[in-house]
């Protein structure tokens, strides 16, 4: 049964740069780009991603572990590597052996690269995040003058990067958007007057390329456009992407059944008529989200069929029934595709998800191939 056992994702690296490219069209030529490519590049593969952004001439890339950069620099990548979301402290040494530039996010982790740099008499460059109203990651406003009193008593400690991030990019019309533009402006206003002059100034992530209209910085730090994913379902009238990731799969198994037959757990399908049923190995074992049950679908031969029955773990059921005599081992669309037939973004609403998700978890397990 070997071959017909067979689910892979398809990773189009065209797709992404040209991802990229439309990307780039819509920001100022000094601004330079920052791809985010933390977990494992959003399940499409950390290096191949890499090697291909590299083509297009970024700047660095955007990562949230040490583990990824050590990947990285062993590969040879000697491009800038950010760590977006701070530190553990004892990430330092790996940080200063490896070249990454840490992002502090809190007094406690500004003091721990404070120490770090006495203790071995180093010097360190650093991103400092602030926080504008997320409250997330990011070092609170009411807190700044005490950043800037302690990076005055610490030459050794290079402030090169200020950075925030946005609620809500993709509704610029937001009063949230709003407030948090005018907090960093002012976290920026504050450091400059005080003899702080940061090299990058970054806020913008893949909605804020698309949508924001002004202060785009001088880096901005794209992720799930580049991989095809739509920010919102607006950002469809502003930018034309391109999917990149591409779940194909085949059908194992044709089952028969006649009208008031049931199939899968539950069970919760029972045939209206007379009904085909396809059986495809892919399932939640395989990061697959089992609540597309009886409400997902897939194309097989350019056309649309519903997923029926409760998914399992290693298999859902087509209802093949409006396929001309399908066959075993017939090419099965499950996500993605050339022409967009299974959109990553209409999938993840059916899965009250976000594309995101689909692409991290399906990245976990499926088999990738690379397509140039």
């Amino acid at each position: 049964m070997g071959i017909f056992w067979t689910r892979l994702l398809e990773i189009n690296l065209y797709n992404l740069k040209e991802n990229l490219r439309s990307l780039r069209k819509l920001l100022p030529e000094e601004v330079e780009i920052l791809p985010v490519i933390k977990n494992d590049a959003y399940g499409h593969g950390l290096l191949e991603v890499a090697r291909a952004l590299t083509e297009e001439k970024v700047y660095g890339f955007g990562i949230s572990e040490p583990y990824e950069a050590h990947l990285l620099r062993r590969a040879g990548f000697i491009h800038p590597l950010i760590l977006l979301s701070g530190f553990e402290k004892d990430w330092l040494p790996d940080i200063k052996v490896l070249r990454i530039t840490p992002v502090v996010t809190s007094i406690f982790t500004l003091e721990w690269l404070i120490d770090f740099t006495l203790k071995k008499a180093v010097t360190f460059e650093f991103h400092l995040k602030v926080d504008t109203g997320m409250h997330r990651f990011g070092v609170p406003m009411h807190e700044l003058l005490e950043i800037i009193e302690r990076l005055r008593e610490n030459p050794q400690l290079q402030l090169t990067g200020l950075m925030t991030h946005l609620a809500c990019s993709e509704r610029p019309e937001d009063p949230i958007f709003h407030a948090q533009i005018k907090e960093f402006k002012k976290a920026l206003s504050l450091l400059t007057s005080e003899g702080f002059n940061p090299k990058f100034v970054h806020l913008y992530n893949s909605a804020g390329i698309i949508f924001s209209e002004d202060f785009k910085g001088n880096l901005v730090r794209p992720g799930i456009a580049l991989y095809g994913g739509y920010p919102c379902n607006k950002a469809r009238a502003r930018i034309r992407l391109k999917p990149v990731m591409t779940l194909k799969s085949k059908v194992v198994e044709i089952k028969h059944l006649k009208k008031g037959e049931i199939a899968g757990y539950g069970p919760t399908f029972t045939a209206k008529r007379e009904t085909l049923l396809g059986i495809i190995p892919v399932g939640y074992g395989d990061g697959y989200p089992r609540i597309l049950s009886n409400k997902g679908f897939a194309v097989i031969r350019g056309q649309r069929v519903p997923i029926v029955g409760t998914i399992s773990m290693k298999a859902l059921y087509l209802d093949l029934t409006e396929i001309p005599s399908p066959q075993l081992g017939e090419e099965v669309i499950l996500l993605g595709g050339e022409r967009e037939e299974v959109p990553a973004d209409e999938l993840a609403q059916l899965a009250d998800t976000i594309s995101y998700e689909l692409f991290c978890n399906l990245g976990k397990i499926i088999p990738r191939r690379y397509k140039e």
